[in-house]
């Protein structure tokens, strides 16, 4: 499938389903920061599937890196460029259970003490990532949190993934360019939150529209 103009990407957004163009222009097609390398994007895969232990079917390249031009709603269509980041999801209920599972062993005997704010704030947050089905582990913070043995699984996975994804600077293909992972549960989580960015960019489009 060849890669789509902004005009030609504004135009599937008024006339398709958000499900129907994450399903077929964002989860599926060769990204397009790999257009002219693809063995670049082997080995990103290759080292995603060894050291996170998930299958390759389950990375997914997004964003601008994807399309070519920012699909944030605030920042699209802003295109690529050589400072641009690459977005990852990765889809692993494995290691999104292992999260969740702990915060639920450290969370229940505290859900009726009386706890401090930042263990308060804290506790909501993680309630919120859970909500939504996703998490960045390597952006989890722990300062001024009571840190009992039980939170260590957590602590040890946030580590593994910033070690992952850090670890891909050491390849010549990414020294120059941040790489970024954000893990799903499901796909049907993932393509929830990518539908809802694609409504509010039809949202964005159509005001624009009425204005002229």
């Amino acid at each position: 499938m060849p890669y789509l103009s902004v005009k030609e990407f504004e135009t599937v957004i008024l006339n398709t389903s958000p499900d129907l163009i994450v399903e077929e222009y964002i989860f599926q097609g060769k990204p397009y920061v790999f257009r002219k390398q693809m063995k670049a994007f082997n080995i990103l895969t290759k080292h995603l599937v060894e050291k996170l232990g998930i299958v390759e079917k389950n990375i997914i390249i997004v964003g601008s890196a994807k399309m070519g031009f920012s699909l944030n709603p605030e920042n699209f269509p802003r295109q690529f460029s050589d400072a641009s980041d690459i977005d990852v999801v990765i889809i692993s209920d494995k290691l999104f259970d292992i999260i969740w599972m702990t915060l639920l062993k450290w969370n229940y005997p505290r859900r009726l003490a009386h706890l401090g704010q930042v263990e308060r704030d804290w506790q909501q947050y993680r309630r919120k990532e859970i909500f939504y089905g996703w998490l960045m582990p390597n952006e989890i913070r722990y300062e001024g949190l009571a840190f009992p043995e039980v939170l260590k699984p957590l602590r040890d996975l946030s580590a593994k993934w910033f070690n992952t994804f850090q670890s891909l600077s050491l390849y010549p293909e990414f020294a120059a360019r941040i790489v970024m992972g954000r893990l799903y549960r499901s796909r049907e989580h993932a393509l929830r939150y990518h539908a809802e960015g694609l409504r509010q960019i039809y949202n964005k489009i159509v005001t624009t529209q009425k204005g002229r």
